[in-house]
């Protein structure tokens, strides 16, 4: 899937493979937020391991999640 892109176009977005690992990316008024929904291992967001909490993505944010590494940026 290298070069892959997939536009965010819902407010949820779900991330990963089911009994794996998922994460969700929400749309929020303040921005995308990314939060671990399953799995014994959290997402990865620019070489740190995630809690349970959302964070708060930025442009050029690089997600590792159920061995997949993929870049989140914003279109103007």
């Amino acid at each position: 899937n290298a070069g892959r892109e997939l536009e965010l176009s819902k407010p949820l977005t779900t991330l990963g493979k089911p009994g794996v690992q998922v994460a969700v990316i929400t749309k929020r008024p303040q921005g995308y937020f990314l939060t671990h929904v399953e799995g014994a291992s959290f997402p990865v967001l620019n070489g740190r391991t995630l809690d349970a909490q959302a964070h708060g993505l930025s442009d050029h944010d690089v997600i590792e999640l159920a061995g997949v590494k993929m870049e989140f940026f914003l279109k103007s």
